[in-house]
């Protein structure tokens, strides 16, 4: 068995690559370096282990944050009655005893921890839960980019059981969820959570033996991630294209550049919704691009004509930089040079299974998901 302990250089990588590879989601960066420097101080380090490594009968178990926007009326309820969000500290104090809670209603030690999706923060989350109990962080997560729904995922593919779940909020608040009817039901619990606890919760869940998580995982992407903030942070340093980089990396496809006209975001039911336009520049121009999202970009059009969907990813870049964007905070200025690339979903979401959960009509449009080569040609 071979493991790999993450150096800073390796997560510096890793948080240039997720940001492209979140989608506009997967967890916002400062909250990734808050845990990071958490760990730091406890002197631990995140070690990164294949999933054809892991032991036939370890138990690795899947953790990630889940949440999103809020109303005004629930922000202002929860802290009137909570006061400030509890700090870094806190937090990880939650996610150690969801860890405890998981090991004991599963009678069995953990052994290595899953991401959900791939993303800054929803990455490093079961990163750094994997450093400070010491044990592993899986090179792979069960999206191959950052999704808004629980459902949205390759064990449901596979029909792996999400359940038992544990789930801790801000304030310590514990439950086990022992039986879920589906995927869909997990996540509204889980989201419902979420809103009354002002936003977050912390969830652990979907257990599976180290014998079938190869084949139910999108393998090695955090690797991947990695290798991709590698290739941006080498080609700013050596005055070369960081999106065409970027592309190569990922074996991707430049959709659009433009500048931002519009952005458009609503908080709602635990979720960011909205949009962002754009108006063509260089090759581009007299072209006009939209992206649909709900919390990671799904949907996009060109000059108002259905374009590449979920559950291929839509990543929007700096144009000058290579940076991703996130779909919360501000990054989405007027005016700002962007680059959109596109990727090619993980093998496990093009099945007929994978395509029946996660696709346009999912987020309730009447738009038939076409692969990403039907737009911009085969590169084979």
């Amino acid at each position: 068995m071979v493991e790999k302990v993450l150096s800073k250089q390796d997560i510096e990588d890793f948080l240039t690559g997720a940001e492209i590879l979140g989608t506009g989601g997967g967890g916002g960066i400062e909250w990734a370096r808050g845990m990071l420097k958490f760990i730091d101080q406890h002197d631990k380090k995140i070690r990164l282990i294949d999933p054809k490594d892991v032991p036939k009968d370890a138990l690795v178990v899947g953790a990630a944050g889940v949440g999103g926007g809020v109303t005004k009326d629930i922000r202002e309820k929860i802290e009137k009655k909570f006061g400030a969000r509890p700090s870094m500290e806190s937090f990880m104090k939650t996610s150690i005893l969801a860890e405890k809670m998981m090991s004991g209603e599963l009678g069995d030690e953990i052994y290595a921890f899953l991401a959900f999706e791939l993303g800054c923060g929803n990455t490093i989350l079961p990163g750094c839960i994997a450093a400070m109990n010491d044990k592993y962080l899986v090179d792979g997560d069960c999206n191959g980019r950052a999704v808004p729904e629980i459902e949205l995922c390759t064990l449901n593919i596979k029909d792996i059981p999400f359940t038992p779940i544990a789930i801790v909020t801000p304030w310590m608040e514990t439950m086990i969820v022992k039986k879920v009817y589906d995927y869909s039901r997990a996540e509204d619990i889980c989201r419902y959570v979420a809103v009354v606890s002002g936003g977050s919760c912390m969830t652990m869940g979907a257990p599976v033996r180290g014998r079938m998580l190869p084949e139910v995982i999108v393998n090695n992407s955090v690797s991947g991630s990695i290798n991709l903030g590698k290739a941006v942070r080498e080609a700013r340093e050596r005055g070369r294209d960081p999106v065409e980089a970027a592309v190569k990396s990922v074996d991707g496809y430049l959709l659009f550049k433009g500048v931002v006209t519009r952005f458009e975001r609503e908080e709602r039911g635990g979720f960011m919704w909205g949009e962002h336009h754009y108006k063509g520049v260089d090759e581009y121009e007299g072209h006009k691009f939209k992206v649909w999202y709900k919390n990671e970009n799904q949907i996009s059009w060109i000059d108002e004509k259905p374009y590449v969907t979920c559950p291929d990813s839509l990543c929007v870049l700096d144009a000058e930089t290579g940076k991703g964007l996130s779909n919360w905070g501000a990054d989405y200025s007027q005016g700002r040079k962007v680059a959109v690339i596109g990727i090619k979903a993980a093998d496990l979401w093009l099945t007929p299974r994978g395509l029946e959960i996660f696709n346009p009509k999912h987020f309730g449009f009447d738009i038939e998901y076409h692969p990403i080569e039907k737009f911009v040609g085969s590169k084979h």
